[in-house]
């Protein structure tokens, strides 16, 4: 998975330094294609949009805080970007 231009949300970083949270082993499941938890037709979803020229793939993990935070990538033929986010701001 490339993730193109990454963005976390600012509420995200500032709850990460505050506890502390390092979000990078959550990116190294996200490009090796580990979605997280996600329901059985999003996990195939996921595998399905992944070779295709434009769309978008999602990944669900769980902080250690409790929280859930999504990361997900868009792209096109012309754009790929990431965003690291709580599952509530998106």
């Amino acid at each position: 998975m490339i993730l193109g231009d990454l963005v976390i949300t600012a509420t995200l970083k500032e709850h990460c330094d505050t506890h502390k949270i390092n979000i990078e082993p959550f990116l190294d499941q996200y490009v090796k294609n580990q979605w997280g938890e996600l329901s059985p037709d999003d996990l195939q979803a996921n595998n399905d949009e992944i070779n295709e020229i434009a769309g978008h793939v999602l990944g669900k993990y769980n902080l250690p805080t409790g929280e859930d935070i999504y990361i997900e990538t868009s792209w096109s033929d012309v754009e790929r970007y990431t965003v690291i986010m709580f599952c509530g701001e998106r």
